[in-house]
Formats: structure tokens, C-alpha cells, sequence
């Protein structure tokens, strides 16, 4: 009876033991990573986020205006392609 209820408590206590260990490892692994993504995604779209990026598209599009040719040469062909099949579906319609 003894050498049960001593088992018992080493199996009870091994237990614990694993168990706290493998809380830890989730706590340090999976929640810092849904963490930092969290972090990331409130970062993208905080408001000083999205005025710097407006900033910066104004700033392309005006240094893109500047330029005699905005596209590269394949990139005006496959928009023209693109526009072109557009007007087409919308005469349909």
C-alpha cells in the first residue's frame, strides 16, 4: 500500500513537473508569436503609419510625373491589354 501511494505521488509530481514545462514552452513559443503579429498588424495600421505612407505614394507620384515615361515599356503594354478588355466589357454590358 505504501509503495503505491509513493508511486502515486512520484507519477503526480512528474506530471506537474511536464505539465508546468509544457505551459511554459506554449507561453514562450505560440503566445509571444501571436504576440508580435498582433504588435505588427496594430503598427500597419496606426495612423502615423498610414499618413507616412501617404506621404510617401504623394512622393512617387511626384517624382513619377517628373519623368518623361512613368511605365516600362512591357508594363504599358500589358495595362493597355487590361484597359482595353475593360472597355470592351463595359460596352457590352
Amino acid at each position: 500500500m505504501r509503495s503505491l501511494l509513493n508511486n502515486m505521488k512520484k507519477f503526480i509530481l512528474k506530471t506537474s513537473i511536464i505539465f508546468l514545462f509544457s505551459l511554459l514552452f506554449f507561453r514562450l513559443t505560440v503566445i509571444s508569436l501571436v504576440n508580435e503579429y498582433e504588435n505588427k498588424i496594430n503598427n500597419l495600421t496606426s495612423s502615423a503609419y498610414l499618413i507616412e505612407l501617404k506621404k510617401e505614394i504623394i512622393k512617387d507620384i511626384s517624382n513619377s510625373n517628373k519623368k518623361e515615361n512613368i511605365l516600362y515599356p512591357e508594363d504599358a503594354q500589358l495595362l493597355s491589354i487590361f484597359i482595353r478588355k475593360i472597355l470592351t466589357e463595359l460596352k457590352i454590358n
